[in-house]
């Protein structure tokens, strides 16, 4: 099955986001002095809280504008 270039760009947000939320919490963690294990739990939980519709809806609006950017 062959990706196209909407799908991989879809799948290259929603892992920048998890990644984000991870080391953004990670560095929260770190500043509430939480032990290492407690951090990386704090991450877990912010890729698992994080509001994919949302990372979604974001990607199909810069698809939207760049496609329109493109046509002009």
């Amino acid at each position: 099955m062959e990706t196209s270039e909407t799908e991989r760009a879809l799948a290259e947000r929603v892992r920048a986001a998890c990644v984000q939320a991870a080391l953004d919490a990670y560095a929260e963690g770190g500043m509430a002095g939480l032990c290492q294990e407690g951090r990386w739990e704090l991450a877990l939980d912010a890729m698992r809280a994080l509001d994919l519709a949302r990372v979604v809806t974001q990607a199909e609006n810069a698809a939207v504008e760049k496609s329109s950017n493109a046509k002009r």
